[in-house]
């Protein structure tokens, strides 16, 4: 009889949903530019998914306009962009 061990895949980052959106937590509260972007879509008046949804359309309006022309750069960056779970990201920064 062969026993076959099942390998258990951990998606979680230091605590958070995946590294893409530990990262954007990481930037958006550690540059003071940023952080005040952070802080406009927290102290929204609108359900915790409206403020993640507008910080993730700004922040990708941003992504566009920095690289513009069509790239390996670009693809991979927007391929990250999109694994980043940004309602974690509104209600861990509420308080």
């Amino acid at each position: 009889m062969t026993i076959v061990a099942e390998a258990t895949l951990t998606t979680t980052y230091n605590g958070w949903k995946n590294k893409e959106t530990w990262l954007a937590n990481l930037w958006l509260t550690g540059d003071p530019e940023s952080y005040n972007v952070l802080m406009e879509a927290v102290n929204m008046q609108a359900p915790a998914y409206e403020k993640a949804e507008w910080l993730k359309e700004l922040l990708e309006q941003q992504l566009d306009c920095e690289v513009e022309v069509p790239c390996l750069w670009r693809d991979l960056l927007q391929t990250a962009f999109a694994e980043i779970d940004w309602l974690e990201v509104i209600k861990n920064n509420l308080d």
